[in-house]
């Protein structure tokens, strides 16, 4: 939302300096949707919202927030299959905008990161030429990792008893 504060030229962004600097806390991102991203945004979980900075994305956290950060991963993550669909032409969300988390998140689970016992399958595919919508190649990729993801149950947990 920095960036979109940013290119609208918001006052709440121009008028501070350096620009930006009370856009966080301002009337056009209140605290209280500070907090809301904090508590339920991924990055802002991962990495909070006032003090991230674009090195924060570059970098492990360090051993003492890997602690608090391993417990939040296991709950929310460990063992999900995730995938990300984004048109590299989409103005509204562009991709350069989540881009940062996603480094941040890969690192993190790649086999050397440190939340690879998490077990966490990252699908992150950016499609050419395709804006804020759905193109008949990204519901391809869709239908092909939903199917790859329920093939990967062992077939002793699809089968259910009966209730009776």
């Amino acid at each position: 939302m920095s960036d979109r504060a940013k290119l609208s030229k918001l006052e709440s962004w121009t008028t501070t300096t350096p620009p930006g600097s009370s856009f966080l806390g301002s009337v056009d991102f209140p605290l209280g949707l500070v907090k809301a991203v904090e508590r339920y945004d991924p990055a802002g979980m991962c990495l909070g919202v006032s003090s991230r900075s674009e090195e924060s994305f570059k970098q492990a956290p360090s051993p003492e927030r890997q602690r608090d950060l391993v417990p939040l991963l296991k709950h929310c993550l460990e063992g999900k299959r995730i995938m990300n669909l984004a048109g590299a032409a989409d103005k509204l969300v562009p991709y350069a905008q989540a881009a940062p988390y996603l480094g941040w998140l890969k690192r993190a689970i790649s086999p050397h990161g440190w939340f690879k016992e998490g077990h966490v399958t990252l699908e992150d595919i950016v499609f050419d030429g395709v804006g804020h919508e759905m193109s008949p190649d990204m519901l391809s990729a869709a239908i092909r990792f939903i199917e790859q993801s329920l093939e990967s149950i062992p077939a002793k947990s699809r089968e259910t008893a009966s209730k009776i």
